[in-house]
């Protein structure tokens, strides 16, 4: 029967007064997610409609909440369920209500960020009761700083000082500087630790949060501290433009304060990152630093520093200029260093340079192409100082997961549609065996969105073999990084097929920023299985990176793994690795030469024998 055909019949049942039988049809067709959005809004009115008037409430309320119908979902709910009623008031923006309701009910984290939301649109309008509910917040943020639950979770103590320490400055009250302090001491000490434990993603999380807090308190070095390792990890993980992005912002901040050498070096510091990376903006970065280390020394000479101060500005101003070809500037620096203070024989030397460039007016315009802003990541700075600790309170509730995403129209239409699902299965009861849990654990794979990796790291908790198995079938889609952390305990999991699964879910991980969990586990692993498709994801991986690493497998591996990494270099998909190949050539020894040599014959690029 086709989907149109069913939903006649669904109807016929659902006016005939056969509810049961007309939600059972429903269901079936709210599991296509990919249909056109009027049948697939026909179908949940139906289906809330039949769960209503069959008593099934609570799954009628999470229907009318995809489909935004508030009241009605509302109007479903009893007094004894304030979860549910919390949940569809946040979605309708009702702030206030659904955190006091959070907070009767103990979830302390999800009443401060209301309680702080609904301040924040009530600050123009009605400043006193904004300052009431940020007293509100602050209460739960400090109810939270006490909670036997953060015993030593450095990460979590830290985001609740910084919520609590912001939350206080904007009461006006001054031990917010205390919880900030505190914060950034936690911060610092978790970022340490999660990179010992070559988490650097969660220590990216630490960054980000720090140079938040630069922005907030005012401090550069707070802001410098967050932005150059975040730029670091970024650079380390091979996300360009996200690692140019954070320069971008980076260079503004620093330039908005006055930090001229600090932006200067930046400035530098991005056009060789471009180069190497091979990024068209150098020359632009190149520029940008010249006329920075400029007006710095300008800057230096006005607020009476010393000559030799101004000197490096302008000499590294010069380097610049020399470096993007414009040879009219480089003179004019030049010039302007031989009217400094500086003793009669360097300025006498500068100005026979200068006079050098005299008439020199070379094009160089042609290099310099800025980061354009199509390329800006809209959601490069998340608020992970809630996300974080709201996923602490979730500790891997798929429901309350869900809850959150379906009626959030930030997120795609069939996201959505598969979390009402996952939530649909949870409340008809398919949580409570194993094979219903394996089941809602696929389903949220489906779903491709990084909050539902907690949900999956608690599901393999479960002793049931068929859930862990659920879970790495899950992982095939969830191209994150913190998906190494379930997927590494898969591929060593008692059982067979949750080996195989994972086995699986690691052949279909090939993204830029596994680089790193990828070679951690072709390095770590005893499994020639497990080593093959680890280096199979690696060489799919098309950066310079991953290219010399599938050189290095040649030099120090045997066969089959040596067999596997020339093949995957003779249809690696950058080509700027072949030059490089082309120059290792020469370095290597005889008998890697010959492998090489055979990979760059098979490219098309001829070597002597």
């Amino acid at each position: 029967m086709d989907l149109h055909s069913k939903a006649k019949r669904a109807r016929v049942f659902l006016e005939r007064g056969r509810y049961s039988e007309a939600a059972a049809i429903y269901r079936e067709l709210v599991a296509e997610t990919h249909t056109i959005e009027p049948d697939y809004d026909s179908w949940l009115r139906g289906m809330a409609e039949a769960l209503s008037c069959s008593d099934r409430r609570v799954e009628a309320v999470y229907c009318y909440l995809y489909l935004q119908h508030y009241d009605e979902a509302l109007a479903l709910l009893e007094p004894r369920q304030a979860i549910h009623r919390a949940r569809v008031l946040e979605q309708r923006g009702e702030q206030g209500q659904a955190a006091a309701i959070y907070g009767q009910e103990g979830k302390l984290v999800l009443a401060a960020v209301g309680f702080e939301r609904e301040a924040e649109q009530l600050r123009e309008t009605r400043p006193e009761l904004a300052l009431e509910r940020y007293g509100d917040a602050r209460r739960a943020w400090m109810q939270l700083r006490e909670d036997s639950r953060m015993q030593g979770r450095l990460y979590e103590q830290a985001l609740v000082c910084f919520n609590l320490g912001a939350c206080c400055l904007r009461l006006g009250d001054e031990t917010g500087n205390g919880h900030l302090v505190s914060a950034q001491r936690l911060l610092e000490e978790a970022a340490d630790s999660f990179e010992t434990q070559g988490k650097r993603e969660r220590a990216f999380d630490c960054y980000q949060i720090l140079l938040e807090l630069g922005r907030r308190s005012g401090a550069f070095e707070n802001l410098a501290e967050g932005f150059i390792n975040c730029i670091r990890i970024l650079k380390e993980d091979n996300l360009k433009y996200y690692a140019l992005q954070y320069y971008e912002d980076f260079l503004r901040e620093a330039m908005q304060r006055g930090e001229l050498h600090a932006a200067a070096s930046l400035y530098r510091e991005a056009a060789d990152y471009c180069r190497r990376v091979g990024l068209i903006y150098h020359g632009y970065y190149l520029k940008s630093a010249a006329d920075t280390w400029l007006l710095a020394a300008r800057k230096t000479l006005e607020r009476g520093g010393s000559a030799e101060m101004a000197e490096n500005g302008f000499l590294a101003a010069v380097d610049c200029f020399n470096a993007v070809g414009d040879y009219q500037s480089v003179g004019g620096a030049y010039l302007a260093l031989s009217e400094l203070e500086i003793g009669e024989r360097r300025q006498e030397r500068y100005m026979r340079i200068a006079a050098r460039y005299e008439g020199r007016t070379e094009s160089w315009n042609a290099q310099v192409q800025a980061f354009p802003e199509y390329l800006r990541q809209p959601h490069a700075y998340p608020e992970i100082w809630y996300m974080d600790v709201v996923e602490w309170e979730h500790d891997g509730d798929p429901a309350a997961v869900c809850a959150a995403v379906i009626g959030e129209t930030r997120y795609p239409q069939p996201v959505r549609r598969r979390a009402l699902n996952v939530m649909l299965s949870l409340l008809e009861g398919h949580g409570a065996e194993a094979a219903g849990l394996a089941h809602i654990a696929e389903a949220l794979g489906d779903m491709q969105i990084y909050p539902v990796l907690s949900p999956l790291e608690r599901l393999f908790e479960h002793p049931d073999a068929r859930v862990q198995r659920g879970v790495m079938r899950a992982l095939r889609f969830l191209f994150f990084k913190r998906a190494f952390n379930v997927l590494g305990r898969g591929l060593v999991a008692e059982d067979y097929l949750v080996r195989q699964g994972a086995v699986e879910a690691l052949g279909r991980l090939h993204f830029n920023h596994a680089f790193d969990p990828l070679v951690r586990i072709f390095r770590e692993s005893t499994d020639i299985q497990v080593r093959t498709t680890a280096l199979e994801s690696l060489g799919r991986i098309p950066s310079l990176e991953a290219g010399d690493f599938l050189v290095e497998v040649i030099r120090q591996e045997g066969d089959p793994l040596r067999g596997t990494a020339k093949r995957l270099l003779t249809s690696f998909e950058n080509r700027d690795f072949f030059p490089i190949l082309r120059q290792q050539y020469e370095l290597e020894s005889e008998d890697v030469r010959a492998d090489l040599a055979e990979v760059l014959r098979l490219v098309g690029i001829h070597v002597e024998a």
